[in-house]
């Protein structure tokens, strides 16, 4: 049912893309590449803001950074490099105030994200200062080499971003990428930079906007996918941190189904061999 019906020019509207981020070399290459592709050649109207931590690694991401500057003409970026140890709600708070350039709409990214153009234009369409903050909810992928049978079958990239039940999930308990103008991120308070180490940051930032006068758009979104990585539960965790480790750990790596698969598959191969017994034993 149509609701209402209005025309908005989005032609000028800049977005600031924050990526706070920490090693992972090989996964900001990738981003570039797609950030190349997506923001450079197809919309034009993006600034790139890579908060580092450390000094580890940092100037090989420089070099990736000024490579695509070169290769591409792109100037829109900054590069900010922080001490001490990674926080994500740090490197997003400092990016977002470090902008100078009156109010903007801000894209809080991670380096494992991969979106598409129209992604670009929902972000603008959903947010509006002082009115709406936009939380997507974004498609996240499951271990490409249990969902393709082994990692030799597993095909590029643009062919595994398909949404379907056997490759992927929506993230809906995920609040990490959002967009929003500078100046609600500033009014609202911005991260609460007490919360040490990875996760909880958004939650609370999330919470606070649901709170606030502003109408928060959560919607689940096509052209935005979270890449699969390995999770690694560290011995630090204590067991119940563990435990809820481990079954964050599960529910990435694939379908229940798929799982389920894997669990018993000495009992599957233990079948085919008896169905394989039976044809060859008929023959004779």
């Amino acid at each position: 049912m149509k609701v209402k019906k209005e025309k908005l020019n989005m032609a000028y509207t800049l977005i600031n893309i924050i990526v706070p981020l920490a090693k992972r070399v090989d996964k900001f290459r990738q981003f570039m590449q797609n950030f190349r592709e997506t923001c450079i050649q197809q919309d034009g109207r993006i600034h790139l803001t890579v908060v580092y931590f450390g000094k580890e690694e940092m100037n090989e991401v420089k070099g990736i950074l000024e490579n695509t500057s070169k290769a591409a003409n792109f100037r829109n970026f900054t590069f900010i490099q922080l001490s001490g140890e990674f926080s994500r709600g740090k490197g997003l708070d400092v990016g977002a105030r470090f902008w100078k350039g009156g109010n903007v709409l801000l894209f809080f990214c991670d380096v494992d994200i991969h979106f598409t153009s129209e992604f670009l234009n929902t972000c603008r369409l959903n947010t509006q200062p002082g009115k709406k903050v936009f939380y997507p909810v974004l498609f996240s992928q499951y271990n490409p080499g249990i969902i393709y049978g082994h990692h030799d079958a597993v095909p590029p990239l643009e062919q595994q971003l398909v949404i379907k039940k056997e490759t992927g999930f929506w993230r809906d308990f995920g609040f990490g990428m959002t967009c929003q103008y500078r100046s609600d991120f500033i009014n609202i308070g911005g991260f609460d930079l007490d919360i040490k180490g990875w996760g909880g940051e958004d939650v609370h930032l999330y919470r606070k906007y649901l709170h606030s006068n502003l109408i928060v758009v959560r919607t689940p979104v096509r052209g935005l996918f979270h890449l699969w990585h390995e999770k690694r539960c560290v011995d630090e965790l204590t067991p119940e941190q563990y435990r809820m480790c481990m079954q964050s750990k599960a529910m990435n790596e694939a379908s229940h189904g798929q799982l389920g698969m894997l669990v018993f598959r000495h009992e599957i191969e233990a079948h085919l061999r008896k169905q394989r017994q039976k044809t060859s034993s008929k023959k004779t």
